[in-house]
């Protein structure tokens, strides 16, 4: 999987759209853990918080993996998930965005 060379420039937009996706996806984990904690009304409601947790930041850190060797499957989850845009990544080379749209299709 690492037959993909990443110029600087490549490298600079690759990290910016990581970076920016990671923070807008911890945002929304953010609001709903408000939510949650904000509607708590039971002890039980404390252990779903807890769990709600335990599991996105499990989700997060097999999500976001920032090898080079796997980015393009990386890039193509957060499009497929809406956490990035095409636009998003203007400045990687054209192959590689193909690539990031067509797996980004055939996920499930």
């Amino acid at each position: 999987m690492n037959r993909d060379k990443w110029t600087k420039k490549e490298k600079t937009v690759a990290r910016r759209a990581f970076e920016n996706s990671y923070r807008k996806e911890c945002g929304e984990i953010i609001n709903k853990m408000r939510e949650i904690a904000n509607n708590a009304s039971e002890t039980d409601d404390i252990w779903r918080l807890y769990d709600f947790l335990d599991e996105k930041r499990e989700e997060i850190n097999i999500k976001y993996d920032y090898r080079y060797s796997v980015l393009i499957l990386v890039f193509a989850r957060l499009l497929k998930e809406g956490w990035i845009t095409v636009n998003d990544l203007e400045g990687l080379k054209e192959d590689k965005i193909d690539r990031i749209r067509h797996l980004g299709r055939a996920l499930d």
